[in-house]
């Protein structure tokens, strides 16, 4: 089966749809499958020169003719399907054109996360979604809205998994004072403004802040750390997945505030990592379970007072990072890859009308 991925692997790309895919197709059985790949400047390490994948450079010029180009050459499947111009032009060719390859969009956080897009991203995403040959879905919760949204009922629930022999905790915390860790792009949807508050409520902590910045979202944190004179504040800009790993071994909350997710990559490297989260209960994520690996909040009051119950009591942190470690052996990529290359499988063996084929 050849499948062509729309998903950059660049080795220092830490999108997390770039890290799933690099990690779902180095497990795919390599005798069944091809899968072709793109990169821009240096590929991840090891898919270079691995059986069973193909690695194209996407060009500098003329990438959307490129992409298009590449889409048309017969393969079985198009998967991790984007809200490009490539793939718009692709979904709305006669299907003569388009040699029964099958289109596979991967909805990994809820639809309405697009509504305040830009125009053109909201034209493209109700352009490819709805078009798109079959839709899986991360969660239940996110299934449930491609219903509600677009009327679209996925195929396969596939959440997205972590590597629990990389994620591994620390032989122990020591840290006399407790360190937050926020883990995300430093743009208002994600919630750091809502880090910046709790480390005004809890001095005596220290709250990490790690991730892109993007816009000038940032000079509006910065500025108000200053007005609040905040000491416990620490801007770390991103950084790659080793020392992401460390930096989780040097923690010992994460706090992530955002609203709409699905399952946040963070939040299984945390747990693998035996932190306990803080997560909103808005998008109902299965890789934190409410009271006993971190908790799910439905406000900044209680996310406020949820914080403050770790910060104070070492041995609730210790007994929820040990529950989180055991809850997210089920969401090791091994376990979760095999999912994934069933659902191509049965996905490849549908008709166009959606019936199994023989």
């Amino acid at each position: 089966m050849r499948i062509l991925f729309l998903a950059n692997v660049d080795a220092d790309n830490t999108n997390a749809q770039s890290l799933n895919v690099r990690e779902i197709v180095l497990r795919l059985d390599r005798e069944r499958f091809e899968s072709t790949l793109w990169y821009e400047r240096q590929p991840d390490p090891r898919l270079v020169k691995t059986s069973g994948v193909r690695l194209l450079q996407m060009p500098s010029r003329r990438r959307t003719l490129v992409v298009l180009r590449e889409m048309l050459a017969g393969y079985d499947l198009i998967a991790y399907l984007d809200t490009s111009p490539a793939s718009y032009m692709f979904l709305h060719l006669p299907r003569l054109l388009r040699r029964g390859t099958k289109t596979v969009y991967h909805e990994e956080a809820p639809y309405a996360q697009g509504i305040d897009a830009p125009w053109l991203a909201r034209f493209l995403q109700d352009g490819v979604v709805p078009h798109s040959d079959a839709c899986t879905a991360i969660t239940e919760f996110c299934a449930q809205d491609l219903r509600d949204s677009i009327h679209r009922a996925p195929t396969h629930i596939l959440p997205v998994g972590v590597n629990t022999s990389l994620f591994t905790p620390p032989a122990a915390r020591s840290n006399h004072v407790p360190v937050v860790l926020f883990a995300g792009t430093m743009i208002e949807r994600k919630g750091p403004q809502h880090v910046i508050e709790a480390a005004a409520r809890f001095p005596n902590a220290t709250f990490r802040l790690v991730g892109a910045f993007r816009g000038a979202f940032v000079r509006t944190l910065e500025e108000r750390v200053r007005q609040l004179k905040l000491q416990n504040v620490i801007f770390d800009g991103p950084r790659s997945q080793p020392e992401m790993i460390e930096i989780m071994r040097q923690s010992d909350v994460l706090l992530l505030p955002s609203r709409l997710e699905g399952i946040p990559k963070v939040t299984l490297e945390a747990a693998a990592t035996g932190l306990p989260c803080v997560v909103f209960r808005d998008y109902q994520t299965p890789s934190v379970v409410h009271n006993v690996t971190g908790f799910q909040v439905a406000t900044l009051d209680e996310m406020l007072d949820a914080v403050g119950k770790l910060i104070s009591d070492r041995f609730l942190r210790e007994r929820m990072g040990s529950a989180a470690r055991a809850h997210v052996a089920q969401f090791d990529w091994d376990l979760v890859a095999a999912k994934w290359q069933t659902a191509y499988l049965e996905i490849a063996a549908r008709s166009a009308t959606g019936a199994q084929v023989p």
